[in-house]
């Protein structure tokens, strides 16, 4: 029973309601005190008896009523009463308010021994319950006001929370589905590599068989985390590269320029590599037999600034390579979905026309 109440009665609410009320009293309070320290009214009562009889047990009884309409009306939301009944349910609390008051009062008062039941005037008191019943209609639906507009903003902020959790989760999934569907493409390439070998250098396709393997331990320990620290990424790249090298020998160089100052934030697992495969795969032909990648990772305006080139084969006319290249088209909708379209991404011809440059501008997360 008590799990249920807790349930159907929010703390945080009720608190609202008596803060609401003590206010609504104060200024009642101060308006009595004004007509009687000037005595034009409340002569006859004492400062303690106003205090206590007009306004302490007052505010009690309607934060207990209160309360129970509380209680009324989150069962009334949960049970999707229609807007009549509930309309009509709180009309009748709100008639129901002033009679509880008073009585609830008298009550009070012959428990503790003030009165006895013979000193009760029913007929006066009833004559109280109807002048102050529209004053009291008012407080009642203030309040209802007050409880429905709590439960909107409590729902509300629910619901998004639920939508951000779901729209979280779906892009966990569809980020880790990327992923499972760029490793295997990676995994093959490297292993055309290393085919390549097999004939020419048996010793080095082994070295190159070793190398593999412990970059697919990188891998598998990368999990599926979608972001890891940039010196996790380029521990892997470095092993990636050794196996091209050994692959084109004399004819593939590649350099780096790291800022350190980056080594530890967060950024994309499986992002260099991609880019750098393209631009391999697409640099070399009859006119570049030898071919420069040159990397670049460096830190602006809180951002991470990367720049890939290359002195291979330029881009033809209206040819836009990362829309029929597997490895960019995957790398494009994970940046898309980690970031929320808050990236750059761009390829070009340089304008010496000596080869391409791929930029890509992504938050600084550390």
């Amino acid at each position: 029973m008590l799990s249920y109440l807790r349930k159907k009665l929010d703390l945080n609410l009720i608190l609202i309601l008596a803060g609401f009320y003590a206010v609504t009293l104060t200024i009642s309070f101060a308006k009595t005190a004004y007509f009687k320290y000037h005595k034009i009214a409340y002569n006859t009562i004492g400062w303690k008896d106003l205090v206590v009889d007009h306004f302490v047990v007052d505010y009690f009884a309607v934060m207990i009523y209160l309360t129970f309409a509380s209680y009324a009306t989150k069962v009334m939301i949960d049970k999707k009463y229609k807007p009549f009944t509930i309309l009509a349910i709180h009309f009748a609390l709100s008639l129901l308010l002033g009679f509880f008051i008073y009585f609830g009062s008298i009550f009070f008062f012959v428990l503790i021994g003030r009165y006895s039941i013979t000193d009760i005037n029913l007929s006066l008191h009833f004559n109280g319950i109807i002048k102050s019943i529209d004053i009291n209609f008012l407080i009642y639906f203030i309040m209802v006001l007050i409880i429905y507009t709590y439960y909107y903003i409590k729902r509300n902020r629910q619901v998004e929370l639920e939508k951000a959790t779901i729209e979280s989760q779906l892009a966990n999934a569809k980020l880790n589905l990327l992923k499972s569907n760029l490793q295997p493409h990676f995994l093959f390439n490297t292993l055309n590599s290393i085919s390549s070998l097999v004939d020419s250098n048996k010793k080095q396709a082994q070295n190159t068989i070793a190398d593999l393997g412990n970059l697919l331990r990188e891998l598998l320990a990368t999990g599926n985390k979608n972001l890891i620290t940039l010196e996790q990424e380029l521990n892997m790249l470095v092993k990636y590269i050794n196996i091209i090298e050994v692959r084109f020998s004399d004819h593939f160089t590649f350099t780096a320029e790291i800022d350190d100052s980056l080594l530890e934030a967060n950024f994309p697992s499986l992002l260099l590599q991609p880019i750098i495969e393209n631009s391999i795969k697409h640099g070399y032909d009859y006119d570049n037999t030898d071919l420069e990648v040159d990397l670049s990772i460096e830190k602006s305006d809180n951002r991470i600034l990367i720049s890939i080139s290359n002195n291979g084969k330029i881009l033809e006319n209206n040819f836009k390579l990362s829309e029929n290249n597997f490895g960019i088209k995957n790398t494009l909708e994970r940046l898309k979905t980690i970031y929320n379209n808050d990236f750059q991404y761009y390829m070009k011809n340089k304008k010496d026309k000596s080869g391409i440059i791929t930029h890509i501008s992504i938050p600084y997360i550390d």
